[in-house]
């Protein structure tokens, strides 16, 4: 269930008709600021309460805080619709300067001093205490300075992630909204991504422009003999063999020579920075391979899940993509009202994709186990499940073909048939195809079985006039719940009712006792009333 508050007033309730709002959408993505999207209408009751830069707006998946952030932007339609573009609360860092600065210390005690002078600008609403750091240097100590005058979350990227890596996020407990700044996350979520089962649609990003074969690294300025910056740095020549770059033979026997540079302006040492720099070679030579990818929610249907969160590590089975192992969620996209529509992208070193096909070949017997799993799973929740797997499959072999058929039926009703199917799986060189020859269910009966089940539930429970009334249809008893009172009703009158806190009833009998507030009316042994304090 998905909430959304403003200022801490709800404006949006999966569950409550007039507090609604249209095409609700939440962008997320690691070290970046985030968004949330919607569109509100002039009907809806707090239409004019909401201010642009001023309001907070938060969204909850049930009790998980999926956004923070305030209103940037408003857009006005031809019916005054209005649609409110929010960004993520690490944009409120855009809104404070930080003046010229020299430090050299700690990781941590240089985000402090991000953080102190971030919130002497800004009100309580806006304020960040430092939290858990796990990004380490070498060296221990970090130099750092500016001589201008800078946004913070611009010098927040600049001298922390594109120097060391890591990823800066939020972290609330409480009402203290911490900032952590963290090499790696070390959750796994409870929910996989298997292909037949839950994977929807893939698509493997592979981007060679972000590939390098050879690096050519510079460290801190020189001094001059007055002790004073030149314009000259720090290379690798007299600890590398005269070399001015590293370079991995492998890679450049795959791809040919591609060299770039990269500046650490605190490192002193030279066999520091020939460190570094094969430690970022490596990361240029292993780019890591993104997925971009839609997976069914299985926490809408299994409270044993939970939802895909970014920061997260996912388990990924997918065979047929060679793929299996726990990638980040570093990207998501979560549709409020059409689940169906969400999107995760993925980030880690995806082995090559022709390299795992051979293994298929071996253990035609995994597909086989894969596809009668999706029939299995198909069949139990009536699911039609639309899979397009974009990504061209190399292999040795013409083709390979497996092929399964069997009769399923219901979960809790195994002499209920529901489906007869036989399914075709045909890998080829150049595509992937799965047809299914036959696959019918006799959908009306469920429908049919459905339907009465609900008829079932109304005799007992039904929704009049924004009312709930619950009892058995022709019952003289029912009990009523509206808005403002909880009403008894006998023959269709109110005899009692429960309102403000207060019980109201026209005539009553108490078997025992009567106790009010400290005081109360109690029998005697005798068969007398006794009222005393209790």
């Amino acid at each position: 269930m998905y909430r959304v508050y403003s200022d801490g007033l709800a404006i949006y309730n999966d569950r409550l008709e007039n507090l609604q709002i249209f095409s609700p959408s939440v962008d997320l993505e690691l070290n970046k600021t985030g968004s949330f999207t919607f569109t509100m209408y002039p009907d809806h009751p707090y239409y004019g309460l909401i201010h642009k830069l001023k309001s907070i707006i938060t969204v909850y998946q049930d009790d998980y805080l999926l956004f923070r952030g305030r209103v940037l932007d408003e857009e006005y339609g031809f019916h005054n619709e209005k649609k409110i573009v929010c960004e993520g609360e690490l944009a409120f860092f855009i809104d404070t300067i930080q003046p010229p600065y020299e430090y050299m210390g700690t990781i941590e005690g240089f985000l402090n001093l991000m953080v102190t002078n971030h919130n002497a600008q800004v009100d309580e609403s806006k304020w960040f205490t430092v939290g858990n750091i796990t990004v380490t240097d070498p060296n221990d100590t970090i130099s750092r300075s500016n001589i201008d005058y800078t946004d913070t979350w611009t010098e927040m990227q600049d001298k922390l992630i594109k120097l060391l890596g890591g990823y800066i996020v939020v972290r609330h407990e409480g009402y203290i909204n911490y900032i952590d700044y963290v090499k790696d996350f070390t959750l796994l979520s409870s929910q996989p991504i298997t292909f037949g089962q839950n994977l929807i649609d893939l698509k493997r990003i592979m981007k060679g422009a972000d590939i390098a074969t050879a690096l050519l690294p510079l460290g801190a300025k020189l001094k001059d003999e007055e002790g004073k910056d030149t314009d000259a740095r720090l290379t690798i020549q007299d600890v590398n063999g005269g070399n001015l770059y590293v370079q991995d033979e492998e890679a450049v026997s795959k791809y040919g020579f591609i060299c770039r540079t990269h500046v650490w302006d605190d490192v002193t040492e030279a066999n520091n920075l020939l460190t570094k720099a094969h430690a970022q070679l490596a990361e240029f030579v292993n780019t890591p391979a993104s997925i971009d990818l839609t997976a069914a929610d299985m926490a809408t249907m299994d409270a044993s899940f939970s939802s895909f969160h970014l920061g997260t590590y996912v388990r990924v089975n997918s065979p047929p993509h060679g793929i299996s192992q726990n990638l980040l969620v570093t990207k998501l996209s979560v549709k409020l009202k059409d689940p169906a529509a969400n999107r995760l992208t993925l980030g880690g070193v995806i082995p090559a994709l022709s390299g795992t096909i051979a293994g298929i070949s071996s253990g035609q017997a995994v597909i086989h186990r894969e596809i009668e799993g999706a029939v299995k799973k198909a069949a139990e929740a009536v699911y039609n499940v639309e899979l397009n797997l974009l990504s061209s499959l190399t292999q040795t072999a013409e083709n390979i073909r497996a092929i399964v058929a069997e009769e399923y039926a219901l979960k809790d009703d195994t002499e209920s048939l529901v489906a007869a199917v036989s399914t075709e799986l045909e890998l080829l060189k150049d595509s992937f195809t799965i047809e299914f020859t036959q696959f019918s269910a006799d959908i009306e009966s469920i429908a049919a079985g459905t339907d009465a089940e609900f008829e079932e539930i109304r005799k007992y429970i039904r929704f009049t006039d924004g009312k709930i009334l619950l009892g058995e249809i022709g019952n003289e008893l029912e009990l009523q719940i509206a808005n403002d009172r909880i009403s008894f009703l006998q023959d269709g009158a109110e005899v009692a009712y429960i309102s403000n806190r207060k019980l109201y009833i026209t005539d009553s009998h108490f078997l025992h006792s009567l106790q009010i507030g400290s005081f109360a009316f109690l029998p005697r042994a005798n068969g007398n009333l006794s009222f005393k304090k209790v």
